[in-house]
């Protein structure tokens, strides 16, 4: 008799936002509840749009998950489990060392995450974790926009934190040339934002020097300003 130990598995599910990651995940966490297999479903406890005790897909359907932060804070508990189910594996900083530790104890395993983020770079946690799954499989999303295949995710407001949590308030699912055309949009709305500020802070500064005639060496300090908006219009 061999004495090998039987090992798990892992396969990653990885897509856009709207690519139906969550809802694939819930599918497979109820296919191994029906062949009897016990399942842990494991869920981002800073995302609590919907519930603090549930996963849930972007359209509402729901799963009673367990709520962490590190995976290593239930480990325990996953270890019970016979198939352990994780969401948003790309939040979790530890997601790649414990579910190569439960595949290898014989749990399978089965991660959703994004294939990167709003700029389309990778998340670090999530990296190390593609040269030990056993199975990727890639989902795409309906680009919003034009209707095309979708691969990327576009944030539609103006936030650098990569972590922002967020559904169709916040995000699009895009192809590639409606990533460009939007970031091309964003840009010059955010441009002409900022040349709105400065005229008003220019405006304000006009006002006040009404009441209060600016010497020459304060007039010359507004002189950069208006360098700027000269700039601005000649783009």
């Amino acid at each position: 008799m061999s004495s090998t130990k039987n090992r798990g598995s892992i396969t990653l599910l990885v897509g856009p936002m709207f690519s139906g990651k969550t809802t694939e995940l819930f599918r497979q966490a109820n296919m191994y509840m029906l062949k009897g297999k016990k399942v842990a479903l494991v869920r981002y406890a800073k995302d609590n749009r919907y519930s603090d005790n549930l996963a849930s897909t972007h359209d509402k359907r729901t799963m009673k998950a367990i709520s962490a932060i590190h995976l290593s804070e239930v480990f325990d508990k996953l270890m019970e489990c016979e198939v352990v189910v994780i969401d948003e594996g790309q939040f979790f900083d530890d997601v790649t060392s414990v579910c190569d530790e439960l595949a290898n104890a014989g749990k399978i395993v089965v991660v959703s995450t994004l294939n990167g983020d709003f700029q389309r770079k990778p998340f670090d946690s999530v990296v190390p974790l593609f040269p030990l799954v056993d199975k990727i499989v890639k989902l795409n999303a309906v680009c919003m926009p034009c209707g095309n295949k979708a691969i990327y995710t576009f944030r539609t407001v103006l936030n650098s934190e990569v972590e922002v949590i967020g559904g169709s308030d916040m995000y699009k699912a895009v192809c590639r040339e409606c990533y460009f055309k939007l970031k091309e949009e964003q840009s010059k709305a955010q441009l002409e934002k900022q040349r709105s500020q400065i005229l008003h802070s220019i405006e304000a500064v006009s006002i006040m020097s009404m009441n209060s005639p600016l010497s020459c060496v304060e007039s010359e300090n507004i002189d950069p300003s208006l360098n700027v908006i000269r700039q601005m219009n000649d783009r």
